[in-house]
């Protein structure tokens, strides 16, 4: 069994890159996702580049927040008056049902911030997305299309097997992920491969423990496995500063202690070594074989 565990939003803010620096460096995370267009790519981008070596990097497709990569002219669907995303995901997926935009509206966008993260010295590892909105019917293709063309190997299809006994707020969040990412087929485009599911969408802020991972992985013993999280360490000073009020209202910061002091806690290698799991990122797994690769 291989497990990653990814960081999503590098960029978006000083306190997620110094979570990933902090939980890399304790061997608790393996991979991140960067936010091409956020606050704080340019510098995560330089310590993706310099930081510890066993860290994966992808990219954080997004049509949700910020500023886009694309001219507004050309995805005028996905914007507002001022050219930026809308920042409110009712708002968004309001448009995406009226097909105000079309997939291939997001492909060019997500296309251009591909092209971006190379352009700040990433080569991606695989891609996921802001709200796993990459699984809406026909941006999953979208998003898959996009892996092809650059060589990218793993996509995130956000699938978590809760348990049919339960029934609390985290697993509904999950369900209703999985209506989505289980009605599209597994990727049928050649060296694109999905994870056999995720953790850690049911389970956030302090209930990402790992006795739960554990427990998880015993019932569902997947080949590949994600785990989804969201720590963050602001500047104790305050130094860091507010998002810029283009990226919208965000309640992500209330994760952000809690799952870096969930994730620093003991307890995970444990967890993995009673599941017989590597903890690698998404760069040393073969998409085809959906085993290491020569030389990992």
């Amino acid at each position: 069994m291989f497990v990653v565990v990814n960081v999503d939003d590098l960029g978006l803010h000083p306190a997620v890159r110094r979570a990933v620096e902090d939980l890399a460096g304790l061997s608790r995370v393996s991979s991140t996702t960067l936010l091409v267009n956020g606050p704080d790519a340019a510098a995560a981008a330089r310590f993706s580049s310099t930081g510890p070596g066993s860290l994966g990097v992808g990219v954080h497709l997004n049509i949700l927040r910020g500023r886009p990569e694309s001219p507004a002219c050309e995805i005028p669907g996905l914007v507002g008056a001022e050219g930026l995303f809308l920042g409110d995901y009712v708002a968004l997926f309001k448009r995406y049902l009226s097909r105000a935009f079309t997939p291939t509206d997001a492909e060019r966008e997500w296309t251009r911030q591909v092209e971006r993260a190379y352009a700040l010295g990433v080569a991606p590892t695989h891609l996921d997305s802001e709200k796993h909105i990459h699984v809406w019917p026909g941006l999953f293709e979208a998003a898959c299309r996009v892996a092809k063309r650059f060589g990218i190997g793993w996509v995130r299809r956000p699938v978590e097997r809760v348990a049919l006994s339960r029934w609390d707020k985290g697993s509904l969040r999950a369900r209703v992920l999985n209506i989505f990412a289980l009605a599209h087929q597994l990727p049928g485009a050649r060296g694109v491969a999905c994870p056999h599911s995720v953790f850690g969408v049911a389970d956030q802020g302090a209930d990402l423990l790992p006795e739960r991972l554990a427990a998880y992985m015993k019932r569902v013993r997947p080949d590949v496995l994600e785990v989804v999280c969201h720590p963050g360490a602001p500047a104790a000073d305050g130094s860091d500063g507010p998002l810029p009020a283009e990226y919208g209202p965000m309640r992500i910061a209330g994760q952000w202690g809690a799952e870096r002091d969930a994730l620093a806690a003991p307890g995970w290698s444990d967890a993995l070594a009673q599941a017989g799991a590597r903890l690698v990122h998404y760069g040393q797994l073969d998409p085809a074989t959906r085993g290491l690769k020569a030389g990992n």
